[in-house]
């Protein structure tokens, strides 16, 4: 009694009742005082302070947004400054004398060829050439060639790109400046001794490949005042740089997530191409794989309104790989001049290749990057990966797989578990085993990456914001990103797997945690929306005192930007299924139709090559703009056919089946009963091309499109099957059955294209007389079902044809 007249006696009365009539568990006592308090005390803190008490969102809103446009006029401004403060005031060209500076460089520009040098010309214009040029851009060699050593010390000499400038090539610019930045990346390319002999005799390793140091270098180790830039722009997708974030930067960059559940920038493509050792030193296969796939996205966008079409670069390990994929895209070239509007120089950013000594400091949006190493004719790998064996070899590695803005391609003819670390000692060769695992499963590679790209949420206001949200019928995920910074709150789109409708950002630490008022109110929400986010706020003071009216005006903005994309979606629908001059046949769609750069591309069945299908089937297929069609209506052409296509009762698969949930399709957690899935899959249909791959566990869970993010999510997961490319294609095998023929197992609604070209030979050899009959091609179609044979199937099987034949005489 006397612990109950104490608690009363403090105002706890209501406490002591709820603990003694059972509402409340002894065990949450301290909880449910805290909470108590807290909302006794929250308000009368509030009260105390004017500024919070008087704070209303709207108010602070619009003084955010007065601030983002008078800073963004201060920065106009400042530059006009700057061109006001170095205007030189000089007389015009006919007001000056001869005999004077200015007359002196009136009369040069006059002669049509001038009778001094440059260097005599400058030291010619002791007192007015700092005035004409305020600012010189010019290379360390054309300093010591073309300024005179008595010439006027200038204010600033900034080094950039300082990690490939020579010490010795440095020191004369670094004597005509009072003042010196050295701007560089201690992780990228040193300088190189282009004519220099290495010390080893490995015959890939190039004679001019010798690193020197650079006045970075020197200038890091004397001690002298550093300032590290850490936010990182260019990667409009984290795991381009995830890989460097975590090897090279020690998770020190601050990266900005991408407005998607998951991550596709970085794909990895497997060739079974040769590396030809001592003879050439290119792997032409990859080569030519890597032109196919640069031919066909340049097709595509040509089809794209100008502005909007992406860059394009290749990088490659050596000279020789270089000059090849040149000649190759030089051959693409003269069969569709169209292509031509890419390579034009007077582009802002031409098509580049590159290797990866002269790569650094360029960037495009999408890059391909040839490995190139692999096995010889022998089937020999040795641990030679050219520059990369060297010591600093990791930073070449570095440069190269970080030129991509938006999407990187690796293609490789190795994979990570090829690469033998017992052979070699090379940091260099470290890494790239390193990045291969990473290029193939993605950032969960990275050591300390099990939490993926979400955390908890950072404070209890967000878990309360979150919790709230969620109540209303929105999907919330907390922390998005994989750096130091992260998107507080993400809210999944309803409609459109894989990507977020907004990200709301709260008051909580990271934002008070800002250096600046650019930082926090400007720049970092600009980067965000520049990636595709939209932004909404909550602010604490107003969740606090108002939290139904915070949520209710949330809610309204999130359902506002929902019915925008769905407006939004449905024009694009309605322009896609506009009738338009160049509207084709559906017998006549290409199977080449997927837009790898489309918002929410899907896989559309094919149906050129494809058994007989009923009228109805084909009516549908037109109602429905020829989107995928995941119903499986199409009538069989035989009982043969039917057989094939009849369901098959399998245990591992309905015990799989039994376990799919769409609504976690993209969880952590789920990764593995997908991987189980396409196993399971894989063991049925193999050789499966990726996209029937794709189109089968999108049935499996229900889903009438297969669209991008789909499809990426299904091939990142599928890291337990075997991976063979063909044609710029790849299909998926049971982990070690792959061999060049197999028992060909019908159309199955595949079309010609879709079937790997170890079916089709495996039909061949049960075709003894083929090669004997008048047109062998077609007799191999009508033996496969197809009911029409197309120029571009014709050459698909005699491709096909013309590789069992190899195979026979022992060439492959």
């Amino acid at each position: 009694m006397s612990v109950r007249k104490r608690a009363e006696s403090q105002g706890l009365g209501s406490l002591t009742t709820a603990l003694e009539t059972g509402q409340l568990a002894v065990e949450h006592t301290m909880v449910a005082f805290q909470q108590a308090y807290m909302r006794w005390w929250l308000p009368l803190a509030i009260d105390q302070r004017p500024k919070l008490r008087h704070f209303a969102y709207w108010e602070h809103e619009d003084r955010i947004s007065r601030f983002r446009e008078l800073d963004k006029a201060a920065q106009t401004l400042a530059a006009e400054q700057v061109i006001r403060a170095v205007a030189h005031g000089l007389p015009a060209r006919d007001g000056v004398p001869r005999k004077s500076e200015l007359g002196t460089l009136r009369h040069q520009l006059s002669l049509q060829r001038p009778s001094i040098s440059i260097r005599e010309l400058i030291r010619a214009l002791p007192g007015t050439f700092t005035k004409l040029s305020p600012c010189v851009l010019m290379s360390p060699l054309s300093i010591a060639q073309y300024l005179p050593a008595d010439h006027a010390q200038f204010d600033v000499v900034i080094f950039d790109e300082a990690s490939q400038i020579t010490t010795w090539d440095a020191i004369g610019a670094i004597a005509r400046g009072r003042q010196s930045v050295i701007v560089g990346d201690p992780k990228q390319l040193p300088p190189t001794n282009f004519f220099g002999r290495t010390e080893t005799d490995d015959e890939d390793l190039e004679q001019y490949e010798k690193d020197l140091p650079s006045i970075l270098d020197e200038a890091s180790a004397s001690g002298l005042p550093a300032l590290g830039l850490n936010w990182h722009y260019r990667s409009k997708d984290e795991t381009l740089i995830a890989f460097s974030n975590h090897h090279y930067y020690g998770g020190r960059l601050v990266t900005f997530p991408s407005p998607s559940t998951g991550s596709s920038a970085v794909r990895f493509h497997k060739t079974d191409g040769v590396y030809a050792r001592g003879k050439g030193r290119t792997n032409e296969l990859e080569a030519k794989t890597i032109t196919a796939h640069i031919a066909k996205r340049l097709v595509e966008a040509l089809t794209m309104p100008e502005h909007e079409r992406p860059t394009f670069g290749v990088i490659t390990f050596n000279v020789q790989q270089q000059e090849l994929i040149l000649d190759l895209l030089d051959a693409e070239r003269r069969k569709n001049p169209k292509l031509e509007w890419f390579f034009e120089e007077k582009r802002d950013e031409p098509v580049i290749v590159k290797n990866l000594e002269n790569i650094q400091g360029d960037e495009r949006d999408v890059m391909f990057f040839s490995i190139t190493f692999g096995k010889d004719l022998s089937g020999k790998l040795t641990m030679s990966f050219g520059a990369v064996n060297n010591e600093g070899g990791e930073k070449r590695l570095n440069v190269a797989i970080t030129r991509a803005r938006s999407e990187l391609h690796v293609f490789a003819s190795i994979t990570s578990d090829m690469i033998d670390l017992g052979r070699t000692r090379s940091l260099g060769v470290r890494h790239l085993k390193a990045f291969l695992d990473y290029a193939q499963r993605g950032p969960v590679a990275l050591a300390g990456h099990d939490e993926g790209s979400m955390g908890p949420a950072e404070s209890p206001f967000e878990e309360a914001v979150a919790e709230a949200l969620r109540n209303e019928g929105w999907e919330v995920r907390t922390q998005i990103g994989v750096s130091g910074f992260r998107v507080d709150l993400g809210i999944v789109h309803p409609d459109r797997a894989g990507a977020y409708l907004a990200g709301i950002e709260c008051d909580g630490a990271t934002y008070h945690g800002s250096a600046s008022a650019r930082d926090r109110d400007r720049t970092r929400e600009a980067v965000l929306r520049g990636h595709g986010w939209e932004i909404l706020r909550i602010w604490s003071t107003d969740w606090f005192t108002n939290a139904t009216e915070t949520l209710a005006r949330v809610d309204a903005a999130l359902t506002d930007l929902l019915e925008k994309s769905r407006a939004r979606q449905e024009e694009e629908q309605n322009l896609a299924a506009a009738p338009t001059s160049e509207t084709q046949e559906v017998d006549q769609v290409s199977d080449e139709n997927f837009d790898l750069l489309a918002d929410e591309p899907v896989f559309d069945l094919p149906n050129e090559d494809k058994p007989r299908q009923s009228t109805n089937t084909l009516l549908e297929a037109n109602e429905k703009d020829e989107d995928f069609l995941l119903s499986e209506e199409s009538v069989p052409t035989s009982p043969i056919d039917t057989a094939a296509r009849a369901p098959v009762s399998t245990t591992p698969l309905e015990r799989v089946a039994a376990k799919l949930d769409p609504e976690r399709f993209y969880d952590s957690g789920y990764v593995a009963t997908l991987r189980t899935l396409i196993d399971e899959i894989v063991q049925d249909e193999s050789p499966i091309r990726e996209d029937l791959l794709v189109r089968a566990v999108a049935r499996r869970h229900g889903w009438q499109r297969a669209g991008r993010r789909i499809r990426e999510h299904v091939l990142r997961c599928a890291s337990g099957v075997e991976i063979q490319e063909e044609d710029g294609r790849g299909f998926y095998w049971i982990p070690g059955n792959v061999t060049p023929i197999v028992p060909y197992r019908g159309l199955k609604d595949r079309s010609a294209r879709e079937i790997s070209r170890a079916e089709i030979l495996g039909l061949i050899k049960s075709l003894p007389n083929l090669s004997n009959l008048e047109d062998p091609t077609k007799e191999l179609s009508l033996a496969m079902g197809l009911s029409r044979l197309t120029e571009d199937t014709r050459a698909y099987l005699n491709l096909c044809r013309d590789h069992y034949a190899q195979l026979q005489s022992g060439q492959i």
